[in-house]
């Protein structure tokens, strides 16, 4: 127990310098996300007669990415429901996945050519609500049709819209830290090939 208690001692003197290093990443990221996507989405934008703030950019891909990855998480529930059903009847049947292709194509575009066009009011709780909880809309009433009625929820147990939705968002939040991160090392070193060619060179001609 002593020693378990300072094991975890030491392990929150350390937490300070791991949040510092996880705040610069994530700020790079943040940094990386508004130079390469914000800044052009309002230059190229104005171009073609759309107006967007800075906070209407950060709602619409919030809300646009959010749906497109919903729409994917229930595409692939469907798979698995309808797989199980072909294995409860013994008769392979397919899903008909065209309406959350379509909703995940229209909907997203119709975001930002609503803050495009006009200028409505942007909740910015609503949408991180909404975006952080989007899985619970998708299955709840999956569950409450499963206890009150015929509906049959057959991807429960064997696929979690949950984990599914939070993978897809959490890798794509990873991957742009990870290209902000690599962006950053490349801008604070940029002599190092030039180094590296020139230290090669002396050790050839030695």
């Amino acid at each position: 127990m002593v020693l378990g208690f300072i094991l975890s001692l030491s392990s929150l003197t350390e937490l300070s310098s791991k949040i510092v290093a996880w705040k610069g990443f994530i700020l790079n990221g943040l940094d990386f996300y508004r130079t390469l996507f914000v800044e052009p989405v309002t230059y190229l934008s104005s171009i073609i007669g759309l107006s967007y703030t800075e906070l209407e950019i950060h709602a619409a891909t919030v809300s646009s990415t959010c749906i497109v990855i919903g729409m994917r998480v229930q595409a692939m529930g469907q798979k698995v429901a309808f797989r199980k059903i072909s294995e409860k009847y013994g008769n392979e049947v397919r899903p008909n996945l065209t309406f959350f292709w379509v909703l995940g194509t229209v909907v997203p575009m119709g975001i930002w050519l609503l803050y495009g066009l006009r200028d409505p009011a942007v909740y910015t709780w609503s949408v991180m609500f909404a975006s952080m909880f989007l899985p619970l809309f998708m299955t709840a009433p999956k569950i409450i049709l499963s206890k009150f009625g015929d509906y049959e929820f057959f991807e429960q147990g064997s696929f979690s819209y949950f984990k599914s939705y939070y993978i897809y968002v959490a890798s794509l939040i990873l991957i742009i830290c990870i290209l902000a991160a690599i962006n950053s090392g490349l801008k604070d070193n940029p002599q190092m090939p030039d180094k590296t060619m020139q230290s090669t060179a002396t050790a050839l001609a030695d």
